[in-house]
């Protein structure tokens, strides 16, 4: 045989050898051919390596898992041999065993090297484009060679590239920080320079006075209400209220009021019936009419509340003019109402205020606010309180108000939306309000606690209520258009039999009406017309094409049985028989 082959059968027995024990007997192995020099075999065929006699043995030599003996698998350099371990540490199999999930590869299974999920490679990847540092992935467990991300690895073995950035951000990360580094720091620097240099200039400017400086913090505050998405509604100046009155006189021949009603028309009971024909049309408001009233009992003039800021108050029966335009409001009207008899009545207004006025000379007797919106007005119908005004606010309020002091006697505050209407009823104890929460409370007058909550998942919000003439019903117009019908007293319940449906309101808030005698219900909608209801077998009994726009409000006259005030938003008035 050559010397080349029988060196590698001698470097072959001396690893076999290596295996027994030194007591146990070994098999003698041929004389090598040189004292100085062993041949050590390599895994791959035909590739031989040279090694000095005594050098350190070979390393990752592997155990076989059934003999025990250490066997040679691949070819490795020096470099691979004294490297540290890469790669997984289990075969494909137990991979899949152990629940490690592997990637797919053209040339086979891959293990990921840093057991890093997504999230935080985009967050350290990220971060390191930003601010140019990131945590070391061959730290924290992980026992290979750092990659190569760019800059060189600074002097924390934490992190790669700008220490000085990352004690900066204190170890923050992309997500984490709001604004970039530098930025920051050019801001502080900037403040620091302006800073410096108004120290060292010379201050000629005189100081603020404490009115400009109230004026400066008020603006800065406005400023950043309306960044945030808070700024406020300016606030409309209260007007100078005045009146004109049309007539030509103020008294008769014999020194009696304008306002006085005729001695041959009286209110009583009577039976009514259907309107047939158009009467009358009053027009003069320049915009839409929001709510009318009748003068309190007869009916001789009527009032209306207009969108054009004024309020007007015409007659009935005799020229059928407007007698007298009332101006205090700088925005549209919202509701009107008088008091027993008809000496005053108040309006509420979109500029946030509430007035009296004294209807035969129309003076402004006085005015409240309390910043918010007045959706509806009310007086307290009992006769020794008709100083007591009630209104429902936006702010979800519904406010008490003392006419004689002009100040807030009490304050109803259980809703969760703008109040719409305030009903009294159980002889003036207690009253209804309805609001955008789609409730109904019931409140003892006076205390702040309701005592009764009408709530259902199916209720629709009711902007809209009438007390029927008997006292014991309340007409509640709803969103989902229908009206339903509630005692007005005890219980307060749902009378789930009368529910008057067929027309449209589509959002408005149309109130309905009732007949004086009660048999019929009337109510507006949204293409102009008028639809009655027989109040016992609840079907429609008859329509009327009224109004070009919606018809926001019907009124029964309280003395002529069958003639009916309509209003609409196109800003007629029209009178029906």
């Amino acid at each position: 045989a050559s010397p080349v082959i029988a060196g590698a059968m001698s470097s072959a027995l001396g690893l076999l050898a290596s295996t027994y024990d030194d007591d146990d007997e070994q098999p003698a192995a041929p004389a090598a051919g040189s004292a100085n020099t062993s041949i050590v075999v390599n895994a791959a065929p035909l590739e031989l390596e040279e090694r000095n006699a005594g050098a350190a043995p070979l390393a990752n030599l592997k155990p076989d898992k059934r003999t025990g003996e250490l066997s040679v698998e691949f070819n490795p350099g020096y470099e691979q041999m004294w490297a540290p371990e890469q790669g997984p540490s289990l075969e494909p199999a137990e991979q899949r065993a152990a629940g490690i999930k592997t990637k797919a590869h053209f040339l086979g299974h891959a293990q990921p090297f840093n057991p890093a999920n997504d999230f935080a490679f985009e967050e350290q990847y990220h971060t390191f484009n930003a601010y140019g540092f990131a945590e070391n992935p061959s730290t924290g467990g992980a026992s290979g060679q750092a990659a190569d991300y760019g800059p060189a690895m600074s002097a924390n073995p934490g992190i790669v590239g700008d220490a000085d950035k990352w004690a900066e951000a204190r170890g923050g990360s992309v997500f984490s920080l709001k604004a970039p580094l530098e930025s920051k720091m050019e801001e502080q620097r900037k403040r620091l320079r302006l800073d410096e240099n108004f120290e060292q200039m010379p201050h000629t400017e005189p100081e603020l006075s404490a009115e400009q400086r109230a004026a400066l913090d008020a603006k800065h505050k406005a400023e950043k209400r309306r960044h945030e998405g808070r700024e406020e509604k300016p606030e409309a100046s209260a007007m100078e209220e005045r009146a004109v009155f049309h007539g030509g006189s103020m008294t008769d021949y014999q020194g009696r009021s304008w306002t006085r009603p005729p001695a041959d028309i009286r209110e009583e009971e009577h039976e009514c019936f259907i309107p047939k024909r158009w009467l009358h049309t009053w027009s003069g408001h320049t915009k839409g009419v929001a709510a009318i009233r009748w003068f309190p009992g007869n009916g001789h003039l009527l009032l209306s509340a207009g969108m054009d800021t004024k309020v007007k108050i015409w007659d009935v029966f005799n020229t059928r003019k407007c007698m007298q335009t009332y101006m205090g409001h700088a925005a549209a009207v919202r509701d009107i109402q008088f008091n027993n008899d008809g000496s005053r009545f108040v309006t509420c207004s979109y500029d946030r205020y509430l007035k009296l006025w004294d209807t035969e000379t129309g003076e402004c007797i006085s005015a409240f606010t309390n910043r918010k919106l007045p959706y509806c007005v009310s007086f307290n119908p009992d006769s020794d309180k008709q100083n007591v005004i009630l209104a429902g606010c936006s702010n979800k309020h519904i406010v008490q108000y003392d006419t004689n002091t002009g100040k807030v006697e009490q304050v109803y505050d259980q809703h969760l939306g703008a109040v719409n209407t305030i009903t009294f009823c159980e002889e003036n104890r207690r009253f209804a309000t309805t609001a955008d929460d789609k409730k109904m409370l019931i409140w003892e007058y006076g205390i702040p606690i309701p005592i009764k909550h009408i709530a259902d998942p199916t209720l629709h919000s009711m902007p809209a209520v009438t007390k029927t003439p008997n006292q014991k019903w309340l007409l509640c117009q709803n969103l989902d258009n229908q009206i339903t019908c509630y005692t007005a007293q005890d219980r307060f319940k749902l009378n789930r039999k009368k529910v008057f449906k067929g027309h449209v309101i589509a959002g408005y808030a149309c109130k309905p009406g009732v007949s004086p005698d009660g048999n019929y219900v009337m109510s507006g909608d949204s293409d102009g017309r008028l639809w009655f209801w027989d109040w016992k077998s609840c079907k429609v009994f008859r329509k009327l094409k009224c109004h070009d726009q919606v018809c926001i409000q019907a009124i029964w006259h309280p003395v002529e049985p069958s003639r009916v005030a309509t209003c609409s938003w196109d800003g007629t008035i029209k009178y029906w028989d």
